[in-house]
């Protein structure tokens, strides 16, 4: 698989979350809940950015490890795909879990 598909795929599953998260907002009837929600999720998928992007630097910096540029865009854009799927898993139990106590 080439970068361009990858990048491609990433952008498309990004989309895909985006609209997700502005369905669940626009239907909110509690605006609190919604940005709760929200910024929950993207403080859990920003957590799991750093934690990647620290794990392919420690990678660069270590002397016995060889990695050519190659794989180190490999990683960033896998870190960057586990992050999307974080926000959208995030997104998607958080709702669950809020607005499922609501309509109960």
């Amino acid at each position: 698989m080439g970068i361009g598909l990858a990048i491609i795929l990433l952008t498309y599953m990004l989309l895909l979350v985006m609209s997700y998260q502005t369905l669940i907002f626009i239907n909110a009837k509690d605006e609190k809940r919604g940005y709760f929600i929200i910024n929950k999720s993207y403080k859990h998928a920003y957590s799991i950015l750093l934690f990647g992007i620290l794990i392919v630097i420690t990678l660069i910096k270590l002397p016995h490890v060889p990695i050519d540029n190659v794989t180190i865009s490999y990683l960033l854009l896998s870190s960057k795909f586990i992050s999307v799927v974080t926000l959208a898993v995030s997104i998607f139990l958080l709702n669950k879990k809020y607005f499922g106590e609501q309509q109960n």
